[in-house]
């Protein structure tokens, strides 16, 4: 093993140790070594995530829980590192985020619009938008849409919002995925990734061999 490397795919992020492919390059390792790789990549892909979800929210205000929350958060390390497998993984949400998500009042059916600031520090008054219950929804933010009554042939100009129309005459707006942000930042998280994945793996061998 002569090279480690944090490698972003379409969905997820792998970090994974190079060299270390297969079963057969697994078992030709002292059980020593295949340990410190299993334990260095789990260090380094929790840092990782971390790092990104940092990151992102530089760029896009998603609150910290909405990442961050080991129940449910949308950005997740989603595989670690095992004996068999010396690899960790890192996914985003790809379901596009409501943008109820970034109002700053959330009360259903309010009057005068609703203030969305998607990019921290950048509100914005969308006058004609208002938060309503989507069916089903039982109080919680998750289960909430920002919603507009576009006019006979309107539509909506910003790329950055998704559109999902409704029976009802309504649209539902979304902002970003999770997923989206995520690719973002995945190359700028990446040489740090590298490096802490390889100073950690030969720290962890020391102390083995102290």
């Amino acid at each position: 093993m002569t090279s480690f490397s944090a490698e972003s795919r379409l969905l997820d992020y792998v970090v994974a140790i190079e060299g270390i492919d297969t079963a057969r390059d697994l078992e030709s390792l002292p059980a020593a070594i295949r340990m410190a790789a299993v334990r260095a990549v789990n260090t380094t892909v929790a840092r990782t995530r971390t790092d990104a979800s940092r990151r992102m929210r530089e760029q896009v205000a998603f609150p910290a829980r909405y990442l961050d929350s080991r129940q449910d958060g949308r950005l997740a390390v989603t595989q670690k590192a095992t004996r068999d497998r010396v690899e960790g993984r890192i996914t985003g949400r790809f379901r596009p985020t409501t943008l109820a998500r970034f109002a700053r009042n959330r009360t259903p059916n309010r009057r005068g619009g609703v203030t969305v600031e998607v990019a921290p520090g950048f509100a914005k008054l969308m006058r004609r938008a208002f938060i309503i219950r989507l069916r089903g929804a039982d109080g919680e933010l998750g289960n909430l849409g920002l919603a507009i009554r576009l006019r006979p042939g309107e539509t909506i100009e910003n790329k950055r919002k998704q559109v999902t129309r409704m029976k009802n005459g309504l649209s539902l707006l979304y902002g970003p995925s999770v997923d989206q942000v995520f690719r973002t930042v995945a190359g700028d998280v990446a040489p740090d990734a590298a490096a802490f994945l390889e100073t950690e793996f030969l720290r962890l061998l020391e102390l083995d061999d102290a």
